[in-house]
């Protein structure tokens, strides 16, 4: 107890309980032994390399086993007794030593265990503050509307175009979700709307971008013009029909007219060209296909 000389005598009663088969009160030894001096990754090894018994348990498990009760395992010891127990599928049992805190969670252990379970390794993950696999556990998950408050909390950016991105690929209806809770943050956009928009466009999502870009626009700011015109060309291209409604709602005045009203030409939809063009030869070239102009009586 007062760190004086004397270990030795420890470490010989532990090598000669060993060395008799007596591995549960070797065990015991090792265990309780001064400032964890036989608490080592060799000790590990000789107990994983012991001869079990006829009807006997496992000496590596007889090891742990009297580790875990004495309290908390080191970060080797968590790491070693975790390799096995998965590969018997048993991690009802790591989640009920988590729970108890017999383990010393690491970026490490999350990794093994995230294999097997990734909610398991997310718990793991967040007791070892690794917050790049905290966010990742949070989008494979689905458990996205966790994400922002979780990085704000404990003051990590994460790269949220590349997030996004990935859970745009592996959940689309997930990540239309995540993109307007990113854009409509109530400290600001935490990505920039025009990448959100590529982005989608990637995945030739064009609906969904137009329902994202029909709620972010709401407010018709004179800055997101640009944006507005965007959102106009893409359903010009892809969705005239849904172009010629947004444009009869009027919901937007600070798009691009010329653009949009060349669009409008193109697709189609003369009457709007009409409506936009101010060039004499413009109109001239769109009003002779009256045909296709509503006139008023």
């Amino acid at each position: 107890r007062g760190n004086l000389p004397g270990t030795d005598l420890y470490i010989k009663q532990y090598q000669q309980l060993f060395l008799s088969g007596k591995f549960n009160e070797a065990a015991k030894i090792a265990a309780n032994t001064p400032r964890g001096i036989l608490r080592t990754s060799q000790t590990i090894d000789v107990f994983k390399a012991a001869p079990t018994p006829p009807g006997g348990l496992w000496p590596i498990l007889q090891y742990f086993g009297t580790l875990l009760e004495k309290g908390e395992l080191n970060p080797l010891e968590s790491l070693e007794l975790a390799r096995p127990v998965l590969q018997q599928g048993r991690k009802q049992l790591l989640r009920k030593w988590l729970k108890e805190n017999k383990l010393t969670c690491s970026e490490e252990l999350g990794d093994i265990v995230r294999i097997h379970d990734m909610t398991l390794a997310l718990s793991v993950y967040l007791r070892a503050n690794v917050p790049n696999k905290v966010v990742a556990c949070f989008a494979e998950t689905g458990q996205i509307d966790k994400i922002a408050l979780y990085c704000k909390k404990v003051g990590y950016t994460p790269d949220y175009v590349a997030l996004l991105q990935h859970v745009m690929r592996t959940n689309p209806e997930k990540g239309a979700e995540f993109a307007s809770q990113l854009v409509n943050d109530e400290s600001g956009p935490l990505v920039d709307i025009g990448r959100v928009v590529d982005i989608f466009m990637s995945q030739n999502m064009i609906q969904p971008a137009t329902f994202f870009l029909l709620d972010t626009l709401k407010d018709n700011k004179p800055e997101q013009g640009h944006l507005q015109t965007r959102l106009l060309e893409m359903n010009l291209v892809h969705a005239p029909q849904v172009a010629d409604a947004i444009l009869g709602n009027e919901m937007s005045t600070h798009y691009d007219r010329p653009r949009i009203a060349n669009l409008c030409e193109r697709a189609g939809l003369l009457q709007r060209a009409l409506e936009h063009y101010e060039g004499i030869n413009d109109i001239k070239r769109a009003v002779v296909h009256t045909n296709v102009l509503q006139l008023d009586v």
